[in-house]
């Protein structure tokens, strides 16, 4: 049986996954179904799935042995794979990785001996910013010499981390997207929460088809970009890390399954509307137009999915500037003209009409 048949069904083009935690999803050309409890889930796009088949194919990995060691009947002809679970997800790449002795499974410019990551994450995790664990990631990347480089860069209170992907194996465009989504992750378990990014730059043209980028990043995508490269507010440097050794014992353990379980990260429609409209608050890009284009969808579709959840980008907006208001009246540290302006309101005296409207009183009552 080849490897292509052990990925995907050829008739169907359908492949079983469950990267939500326990619920089952079916990866079909959509990727964004709703699953029986009511939630919106991941869902792999059609267009991964050919990638993940063509690039076992290419490097060799033993899909038929991985299938073996998680359980998994062969597929009929026919007829759809086999589930895969997060448990068999885990161990499908469990043994990808040890038959090939490479954490990267052969598709980088040298191999990553099995252990690396272990070093890497003991390392960075008694740093005590995510700053500081960023920058011992660089000091310590020249011994490594498999690992991709990472430069930060940072200016106008924005942050870009970018990887050099200078002698990996084609096809980059899969490869620019796995990687930085795995970052991602990875920085969101460290500091226990998700890093709200304003962008997200790709070497590489937009897929055809749907696409499953709002799910992987919840921000705004890039194309056609000069590098590879996350970008988020500098404030993010400071966040703490939060995670013990006895925590990336348990998460290297169960790997790569804590960062599986993430890929439903942004849960609901409005919480990534939400994390956009707070990351840009003040800001250019809030309209309803650019917070659609931002989590990959029009602006039609978001006000259905939002109205699903019974609120709108409206609603959401208010929430945020409101909580962002209270918040800073209560410290008293910044007068009314300052916050109004931050708030990104016209003048102080709109400022004013729109807190009277959420509270029933004035900003200067309420403080």
């Amino acid at each position: 049986m080849s490897n292509r048949n052990a990925l995907i069904d050829r008739q169907t083009g359908q492949f079983h996954a469950d990267i939500t935690g326990g619920r089952t999803l079916t990866a079909t050309p959509a990727n964004d179904i709703q699953t029986p409890d009511g939630d919106f889930g991941y869902v792999m796009p059609a267009h991964r799935i050919r990638e993940i088949a063509r690039l076992a194919i290419r490097c060799g990995w033993d899909i038929d042995g991985a299938r073996r060691a998680a359980g998994m009947a062969a597929p009929t002809p026919g007829q759809p794979t086999a589930l895969i679970t997060r448990t068999t997800a885990t161990t499908v790449l469990q043994h990808l990785w040890a038959s090939t002795n490479d954490e990267l499974l052969g598709v980088g410019p040298k191999p990553v001996p099995l252990g690396t990551f272990r070093l890497l994450a003991f390392a960075l995790c008694s740093a005590p910013t995510l700053a500081t664990a960023l920058a011992r990631f660089q000091q310590c990347r020249p011994a490594l010499p498999g690992v991709p480089t990472v430069n930060l860069t940072t200016g106008q209170g924005t942050t870009t981390l970018s990887i050099d992907l200078t002698g990996f194996t084609e096809p980059v465009d899969f490869l620019a997207d796995v990687l930085l989504a795995l970052t991602h992750r990875a920085i969101n378990w460290a500091i226990r929460r998700p890093l709200c990014l304003q962008r997200v730059d790709l070497p590489h043209q937009r897929p055809r088809g749907n696409t499953d980028y709002h799910m992987l990043f919840g921000a705004p995508v890039e194309f056609f970009a000069p590098r590879t490269a996350l970008i988020f507010d500098s404030a993010a440097l400071s966040e703490p890390i939060v995670r013990t050794q006895h925590d990336v014992e348990t998460f290297l353990f169960n790997s790569p399954s804590g960062i599986i379980s993430q890929f439903d990260f942004y849960s609901s429609h409005s919480d990534r509307v939400r994390r956009i409209i707070e990351a840009r608050l003040g800001g250019q890009g809030c309209t309803a137009d650019e917070i659609a284009a931002g989590i990959g969808m029009s602006r039609q579709t978001l006000r259905r999915r939002l109205r699903d959840e019974n609120t709108s980008v409206t609603d959401i907006k208010d929430d945020v500037l409101r909580e962002a208001a209270i918040a800073s009246l209560a410290k008293g540290t910044e007068t009314i003209a300052a916050l109004s302006e931050r708030l990104g309101f016209s003048e102080p005296s709109a400022f004013t009409r729109a807190f009277r409207r959420w509270t029933g009183q004035p900003p200067t009552h309420y403080r």
